[in-house]
């Protein structure tokens, strides 16, 4: 037998281990007892058995009460019925109340299902074989169209040639190449990395007597400190400020970097470049929406006291001082030169606020006028669709009239060329406040 309970072996199982080390600890409970009272074993032994069949139970999925209604199943039954029976006739009124509306709506015809059932039926045809729809109807009582089921095997898979002889196994590949796949994580790896590093880096060892042991306050407050450094340093170095902002990074770099898939309804260029578009401004939203938090983040920490206040090197905090003020200068990708003097926290609406909500504003106002053109273009073809599978005559000929997707490939454009500019902006602002603003802890 393998040894699954070698550490970090491929195929190990936590859940198998703790079986395994149950099994061990029953047998030499067993060996140290041999001349002890039996009543006494007998007790030890109960609990252990007990605690062992929970476990072994964790390990099998629990089977629904109540099994899932099977179309095909159904349509088996009644293609088994004499034809024209009552029994027949009642199972097919069984399975128009059920399932009619679904295949209806799903462009099948119950009928024209029932007659090939029945064809193929009488000719010894296994009706399993991915012919008729998969509905299944679960405890929710909606029919579900679902993939058609795998079998299962009840012999050991061979792959033989025309002559009978054995094929070797087909070597595997990967559909999606590697590098792509690791292009596509790059972002979420180096933040898990660079997290990991910092907390080494930075956390503070102490003993505990027990998971309810005593923290002492100075401890504490150097976990408080070491925390507050760790996050100021993960987002000066650049990384995602937020959840959400990590979560949004990650779906856009797939769709951006993995090969595109063709839509499970009917692919259609048209929806697949107003989908490109769409997510090039998520892109391009998300973006600048990191570097607005950064400098938000830090606006924020120059108003809370310490620890909190504490910036990335440690040895320095963020306190508001009336009588400083900084200046700014960035070179927009336009050529055009963006300044901004005298940037302070004087007063509830002070300059730096005004500055970094009017960047995003802007920048989110152009942004919004082209995810809505997007939107409207989606909507109507989602409406011709509908319309279409109703039976309706709806036109497809004018879909890219009026405001085109061209027209908003240029807003897109126009949006990616704004963004370095609305980035360079709120890393200014994050500079002038750290340099600013920082005294000694």
């Amino acid at each position: 037998m393998v040894d699954f309970t070698t550490p970090n072996l491929c195929g190990a199982s936590e859940e198998f281990n703790k079986l395994a080390n149950q099994f061990s600890s029953i047998k030499d409970s067993l060996q140290g007892s041999l001349e002890g009272e039996i009543d006494a074993l007998k007790g030890e032994l109960t609990a252990s058995l007990a605690v062992l069949e929970a476990d072994i139970k964790g390990l099998i999925p629990e089977l629904p009460e109540i099994p899932d209604v099977s179309f095909i199943s159904e349509i088996q039954n009644l293609a088994a019925l004499p034809a024209g029976s009552l029994s027949g006739l009642s199972a097919l009124a069984n399975i128009q109340s059920q399932f009619g509306d679904a295949l209806s709506g799903a462009g099948f015809s119950l009928d024209s299902l029932v007659g090939d059932a029945t064809a193929a039926f009488s000719g010894g045809i296994d009706l399993c074989g991915g012919g008729l729809p998969n509905f299944v109807i679960g405890p929710d009582g909606i029919p579900t169209l679902k993939p058609e089921d795998s079998g299962m095997p009840n012999t050991d898979p061979e792959r033989v040639d025309e002559d009978g002889k054995l094929l070797a196994e087909a070597p595997s590949s990967l559909s999606t190449p590697s590098a792509q796949i690791n292009t596509s994580n790059a972002a979420l790896a180096a933040a898990a990395a660079a997290g990991a590093a910092a907390i080494k880096e930075n956390l503070p060892k102490t003993d505990l007597a027990s998971e309810s042991g005593d923290i002492s306050n100075a401890a504490k407050k150097e976990y408080a400190k070491q925390d507050a450094v760790i996050r100021a340093r993960l987002q000066k170095d650049g990384s995602a400020p937020t959840p959400q902002v990590q979560k949004v990074g990650n779906a856009t770099s797939t769709v951006s970097n993995l090969p595109p898939k063709d839509s499970l309804l009917s692919p259609d260029e048209f929806i697949t470049k107003l989908k490109g578009l769409q997510n090039r401004v998520a892109v391009a939203e998300n973006t600048v929406k990191k570097a607005a938090s950064r400098a938000s983040h830090l606006v924020l920490k120059s108003n809370k006291q310490e620890p909190d206040n504490i910036l990335a090197s440690g040895t320095e905090k963020l306190v508001r001082d009336d009588s400083k003020s900084f200046n700014i200068s960035v070179t927009l990708p336009s050529g055009n030169t963006f300044t901004r003097n005298n940037l302070n926290f004087v007063g509830k609406e002070h300059s730096i606020k005004k500055l970094a909500v009017g960047v995003w504003n802007s920048f989110f106002r152009s942004s919004t006028r082209a995810n809505n053109l997007i939107k409207i273009k989606l909507e109507t073809e989602a409406r011709l669709a509908e319309l279409q599978r109703q039976g309706g005559t709806g036109s497809r000929s004018g879909r890219d009239e009026g405001i085109t997707t061209t027209d908003i490939e240029s807003l897109v454009d126009a949006l990616e060329k704004d963004m370095p500019g609305a980035v360079l902006i709120y890393d200014e602002i994050y500079n002038g406040v750290e340099k600013t603003y920082a005294v000694p802890v």
